[in-house]
């Protein structure tokens, strides 16, 4: 009986040792488990941001996997919410190479995910051509999307049509004076062809274009707890 009272102690002692390492064990199970779920949901997030940024009908690209340079400097925290819902309430930051474009919350640590990517800038080039009913024909130099034909012609002179690549895109039997926007395919190449009965000497024409120049760049997206 006296054996069996001093064995009792050690049992106590035995069993908070086995509770305690029970605990703590479970302890770190339910963190790492968590742990584990919160990255698993910024890889979510974060996968599904980049996607949506480089999408074809994206409002940050001019086409699949192609940034608008101009969008993606007007990107904001207020606007990468709006735009893209999966944000949610998470912090989050997107990045194009070395520069932070749009940061939502305080971004410390979280998962990033990374995308090689094209960056498309249009700067506007103006042409102030001559054009005569000999040579009526004027090739934009790069390919771009529109044009916007400033039309003045001089007194005594009528420009009637206005054709890109043999597609009417101007007409006015009275004549055309003003400036219209046309739309090109980016594509290809233009010539644009004017009807006129007489000539448009340097300032009765100006085309103002838009082409493309790009550059490679890395999106970064980082979503945190």
């Amino acid at each position: 009986m006296t054996r069996a009272q001093m064995n009792l102690p050690a049992l106590a002692v035995a069993l908070l040792v086995v509770t305690t390492v029970t605990t703590v064990s479970l302890g770190m199970a339910d963190r790492a488990y968590l742990s584990a779920e919160r990255d698993a949901d910024q890889r979510r997030v974060a996968v599904a941001l980049s996607e949506r940024l480089v999408a074809p009908d994206a409002p940050t690209t001019a086409r699949a996997n192609v940034l608008d340079d101009g969008a993606m400097d007007g990107l904001n925290a207020t606007r990468l919410r709006s735009l893209f819902p999966v944000v949610g309430d998470r912090d989050v930051a997107v990045r194009l190479d070395d520069r932070t474009v749009a940061a939502v919350g305080d971004v410390t640590g979280g998962t990033t995910i990374r995308r090689v990517v094209l960056v498309e800038r249009r700067q506007p080039v103006t042409l102030t051509p001559s054009v005569s009913p000999v040579e009526p024909t004027v090739t934009l130099p790069r390919r771009a999307p529109g044009v916007t034909v400033d039309l003045s012609p001089p007194d005594g002179t009528t420009v009637t049509t206005v054709r890109a690549n043999d597609r009417v895109v101007l007409h006015n039997e009275s004549g055309l004076t003003g400036a219209f926007d046309v739309e090109l395919s980016r594509f290809e190449t233009t010539t644009l062809a004017f009807e006129t009965d007489g000539p448009l000497p340097s300032g009765s024409v100006e085309l103002t274009y838009r082409p493309a120049e790009t550059r490679k760049a890395v999106l970064a997206v980082t979503v945190d707890a």
